[in-house]
């Protein structure tokens, strides 16, 4: 069934969202939770109290919000690259890492509003949430990149892996903020490399008996 177009209210609700989650986090990433009140909102985004409260229902409401929002649009930038059928290994990481430097750059206030919420306590099961999607994200680009013998998404590899990706995301982001000349592009590049080592040093450890079996065996026939 036909999606119907939205009507002028609807569209007007639509935007007046936008408008108070624009105004939030923006709020937010530069002054922290505490620091943006309700009416700090409204003076931001130039809407009435009243809209907030009907749209989000309380401050936390907003912020939970935001963090959804925020979440939704920098994982749909990287997921677009990461689940490309035809990249794979140092190329599929350093393509999705890439979208994710892309993606920073475009809402730059989405990871910093985290990293605030995350130091300050605020949130606690909005920031859990969003860390776990973004771990399952960075497990599932790894498993997609190196895939176990028959083309199957390597689980246990990502499952060794998942934790030190998101440790480095966050020293990424972190050291940005403190260096304004460190570029997220090279630096989430680099961050594509080490993972590739890391993943490819067990692969090529286990090949290394096999291939010498597989040797082993082919000489055996040749003499035979």
């Amino acid at each position: 069934m036909p999606n119907r177009p939205l009507t002028q209210r609807q569209r007007q609700g639509a935007a007046s969202r936008d408008e108070i989650l624009d105004a939030a986090e923006s709020l937010m990433a530069r002054q922290g939770y505490d620091g943006a009140s309700i009416s700090a909102i409204c003076s931001e985004c130039g809407l009435p109290a009243s809209s907030i409260y009907w749209h989000f229902g309380s401050k936390e409401g907003v912020l939970a919000a935001v963090m959804e929002r925020g979440a939704a649009r920098f994982f749909a930038t990287i997921d677009a690259v990461s689940l490309s059928p035809t990249l794979r290994g140092r190329e599929a990481l350093r393509a999705a890492l890439r979208a994710a430097s892309q993606a920073i750059a475009e809402h730059p206030e989405f990871l910093r509003l985290l990293v605030l919420l995350l130091l300050s306590g605020h949130a606690e099961d909005t920031v859990r949430r969003v860390r776990a999607e973004g771990r399952e994200r960075l497990h599932r680009l790894i498993a997609s990149a190196y895939p176990a013998p028959g083309n199957v998404p390597d689980g246990p590899l990502a499952d060794a892996l998942a934790d030190a990706a998101l440790a480095m995301f966050d020293g990424a982001f972190l050291a940005v903020q403190s260096n304004p000349r460190i570029r997220y592009e090279a630096l989430l590049t680099q961050m594509a490399d080490a993972l590739a080592s890391l993943a490819e040093a067990p692969i090529a450890a286990a090949r290394g008996p096999r291939r010498r079996r597989a040797m082993r065996s082919a000489g055996r026939r040749g003499m035979s």
